[in-house]
């Protein structure tokens, strides 16, 4: 008895909601013309407003990092490899996506923006910084000028006032221009994307942001080794003049003394000297150079391999939209919202004659 009861209950909903759509289409049937014309209207704003709205460009550079720099991680792999595992990869891995964070905050730190703002770059007006590019395509510098800030000047002229503009247009460019993102968290790949309305600057800016950071990163990552390295060959240089000095010397006393007397031993004495001059100075040289090629090495790992993938390249991207495709999509969603509007009408009509 139950089930035959659940059984006419479903079949009494399902009759419920096809007259209630019944009464629907039918409402909507009778006020077509509206919906068709509220479609057109809305239709053609959404049309006008994709003509004369500005065109977004996203400029978009993908690299890879790899970083062989792995300290000890090199010698852990070889002793796991011995016993037939294989450590390499998946540490490596995880160092990379690690380093990929870092240089990640790079790109968004203030002072990388900042001096990628500051260079100068060829554009339509001529050589000038990037932030005044910048400022000029955004309307800002008529503004700048009446608060006495003009970036052409030299850095070190650059006061209190030209910070606080820099600050703001950091701020700006962090929240509605510059994207650094990873397209996937397993792999080691960063994609650098700077999106504004001037296609050309969108380029620029892209480009030497990149440029900025990555050098920067490099420069850090070798810093103690490039020293060494400055060190080292600096020490090999100056052995190397010594050691030079002393070759001369000695061709100099054996040409001015061409027949030494064997029997007088005082004679060889100065010849015996420069001879210990030059076999010092060479095995000191040799032991430079030695130390020299490690050092080469040592840096040569310890800097990270920045790989680009793609670089924007013009036409760049854009959000411009086909003039039928916007036709049609403000058709569809003028149709939708007065759809929408008619159904809420409806409802709103018919709790309110329920309540009276």
């Amino acid at each position: 008895m139950s089930e035959h009861h659940h059984i006419n209950e479903e079949r009494i909903s399902i009759a419920g909601l096809i007259r209630n759509f019944q009464a629907w289409a039918k409402a909507m049937f009778s006020v077509w013309a509206k919906i068709i014309l509220g479609a057109i209207v809305i239709g053609g704003l959404f049309f006008t407003y994709q003509l004369v709205r500005k065109i977004n460009y996203k400029a978009e550079t993908t690299f890879t990092l790899e970083d062989e720099s792995g300290g000890g991680l090199g010698q852990l792999s070889s002793l796991a490899s011995l016993a037939g595992v294989n450590v390499g990869s998946s540490l490596g891995g995880e160092s990379s996506l690690f380093q990929l964070d870092n240089i990640t905050e790079l790109y968004m730190s203030y002072t990388m923006m900042k001096e990628t703002l500051l260079t100068k770059s060829e554009s339509e007006m001529g050589v000038e910084r990037l932030i005044t590019w910048y400022g000029r395509e955004n309307k800002l510098d008529k503004k700048w000028a009446k608060a006495g800030v003009n970036f052409e000047m030299p850095k070190d002229n650059m006061i209190v006032r030209h910070d606080s503009v820099l600050k703001e247009v950091v701020k700006d460019i962090r929240k509605r221009n510059l994207v650094v993102s990873k397209p996937s968290r397993k792999l080691t790949i960063l994609s650098v994307a700077y999106t504004s309305n001037d296609e050309l600057f969108s380029k620029k800016f892209n480009e030497t942001l990149v440029q900025h950071v990555n050098e920067f990163y490099k420069a850090v990552k070798t810093k103690k080794t490039s020293e060494n390295l400055r060190v080292l060959a600096y020490q090999a240089d100056s052995v190397k003049k010594v050691l030079d000095q002393s070759l001369s010397d000695l061709a100099q006393f054996d040409e001015r003394n061409p027949y030494l007397n064997s029997l007088k031993s005082m004679a060889y004495v100065p010849r015996q000297k420069i001879m210990i001059d030059v076999q010092a100075s060479s095995a000191v040289y040799e032991e430079i150079v030695k130390n020299l090629e490690i050092a080469k090495i040592s840096n040569r790992n310890n800097t990270p391999l920045i790989q680009g993938i793609d670089k924007p390249v013009l036409p760049l991207e854009d959000d411009h939209m086909k003039w039928y495709k916007a036709l049609v999509i403000g058709l569809v969603l003028g149709g939708l919202l007065m759809v929408s509007y008619f159904t809420l009408m409806r409802i709103y009509t018919s709790v309110m004659s329920q309540e009276d």
